[in-house]
Protein backbone atom coordinates (compact mmCIF):
# COMPACT_ATOMS: atom_id res chain seq x y z
CA UNK A 1 0.00 0.00 0.00
CA UNK A 2 1.48 3.36 -0.92
CA UNK A 3 1.41 6.54 1.21
CA UNK A 4 -1.56 8.06 -0.62
CA UNK A 5 -3.69 4.96 0.04
CA UNK A 6 -2.74 5.01 3.73
CA UNK A 7 -3.80 8.65 4.05
CA UNK A 8 -7.12 8.02 2.32
CA UNK A 9 -7.82 5.01 4.54
CA UNK A 10 -6.99 7.04 7.68
CA UNK A 11 -9.38 9.82 6.75
CA UNK A 12 -12.24 7.45 5.92
CA UNK A 13 -12.21 5.80 9.36
CA UNK A 14 -14.65 7.10 11.97
CA UNK A 15 -13.15 9.20 14.73
CA UNK A 16 -10.19 11.49 14.49
CA UNK A 17 -7.84 11.93 11.56
CA UNK A 18 -4.22 11.36 12.54
CA UNK A 19 -3.22 14.12 10.13
CA UNK A 20 -5.58 16.68 11.71
CA UNK A 21 -4.65 15.66 15.24
CA UNK A 22 -0.96 15.90 14.40
CA UNK A 23 -1.33 19.38 12.95
CA UNK A 24 -3.33 20.61 15.91
CA UNK A 25 -1.04 19.12 18.53
CA UNK A 26 2.20 20.52 17.18
CA UNK A 27 1.69 23.70 19.26
CA UNK A 28 2.46 23.55 23.02
CA UNK A 29 -0.24 26.16 23.75
CA UNK A 30 -2.91 23.79 22.45
CA UNK A 31 -1.49 21.01 24.64
CA UNK A 32 -1.85 23.28 27.69
CA UNK A 33 -5.39 24.23 26.68
CA UNK A 34 -6.33 20.56 26.28
CA UNK A 35 -4.83 19.79 29.67
CA UNK A 36 -7.00 22.45 31.30
CA UNK A 37 -10.11 21.19 29.52
CA UNK A 38 -9.31 17.57 30.45
CA UNK A 39 -9.81 18.51 34.09
CA UNK A 40 -13.53 18.51 33.27
CA UNK A 41 -14.51 22.11 34.03
CA UNK A 42 -16.12 24.06 31.14
CA UNK A 43 -14.15 27.30 30.78
CA UNK A 44 -14.49 30.64 28.99
CA UNK A 45 -11.65 31.94 26.83
CA UNK A 46 -10.68 34.55 29.43
CA UNK A 47 -10.09 31.87 32.08
CA UNK A 48 -8.28 29.56 29.66
CA UNK A 49 -6.05 32.48 28.68
CA UNK A 50 -5.23 33.15 32.33
CA UNK A 51 -4.46 29.51 33.04
CA UNK A 52 -2.21 28.98 30.00
CA UNK A 53 -0.65 32.45 30.30
CA UNK A 54 -1.56 33.65 26.83
CA UNK A 55 -3.73 36.45 25.45
CA UNK A 56 -7.43 35.95 24.86
CA UNK A 57 -6.84 36.44 21.13
CA UNK A 58 -4.19 33.70 21.10
CA UNK A 59 -6.45 31.29 22.99
CA UNK A 60 -9.45 32.10 20.77
CA UNK A 61 -7.43 31.28 17.64
CA UNK A 62 -6.21 28.03 19.18
CA UNK A 63 -9.72 27.10 20.30
CA UNK A 64 -10.92 27.49 16.71
CA UNK A 65 -8.32 24.94 15.59
CA UNK A 66 -9.25 22.56 18.42
CA UNK A 67 -12.94 22.86 17.49
CA UNK A 68 -12.26 22.28 13.79
CA UNK A 69 -10.30 19.14 14.66
CA UNK A 70 -13.22 17.90 16.78
CA UNK A 71 -11.27 17.98 20.05
CA UNK A 72 -13.25 20.77 21.73
CA UNK A 73 -16.77 22.15 21.66
CA UNK A 74 -18.28 25.46 22.69
CA UNK A 75 -21.47 25.33 24.68
CA UNK A 76 -23.90 27.56 26.48
CA UNK A 77 -22.37 30.76 27.80
CA UNK A 78 -19.43 30.41 25.40
CA UNK A 79 -17.86 27.84 27.69
CA UNK A 80 -15.41 25.43 26.12
CA UNK A 81 -14.96 21.79 27.03
CA UNK A 82 -13.48 18.70 25.46
CA UNK A 83 -15.66 17.13 22.83
CA UNK A 84 -17.74 14.20 24.13
CA UNK A 85 -15.72 11.88 21.87
CA UNK A 86 -12.51 12.58 23.76
CA UNK A 87 -13.50 12.81 27.41
CA UNK A 88 -10.97 11.18 29.73
CA UNK A 89 -12.13 8.41 32.04
CA UNK A 90 -13.02 9.60 35.56
CA UNK A 91 -9.85 10.23 37.54
CA UNK A 92 -7.68 10.14 34.41
CA UNK A 93 -6.04 12.79 32.27
CA UNK A 94 -5.53 10.39 29.33
CA UNK A 95 -7.56 11.24 26.23
CA UNK A 96 -8.00 8.32 23.81
CA UNK A 97 -8.47 9.61 20.27
CA UNK A 98 -8.36 6.21 18.64
CA UNK A 99 -5.39 7.21 16.50
CA UNK A 100 -3.36 8.08 19.62
CA UNK A 101 -3.67 8.54 23.38
CA UNK A 102 -2.85 11.95 24.84
CA UNK A 103 -1.27 11.68 28.28
CA UNK A 104 -2.20 15.18 29.44
CA UNK A 105 -1.42 14.51 33.10
CA UNK A 106 2.25 13.98 32.23
CA UNK A 107 2.78 17.54 31.03
CA UNK A 108 5.06 19.75 33.16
Amino acid sequence: MNASNTTAAEDSQPGFSLRKVGLVLKDPVRWRILRELAKGEPLPVIELARRVRRTQDCVSKNMLMLKEAGLAVQGYGRLYRLSPACQPAPGSMDVDLGVCVLKLGALP
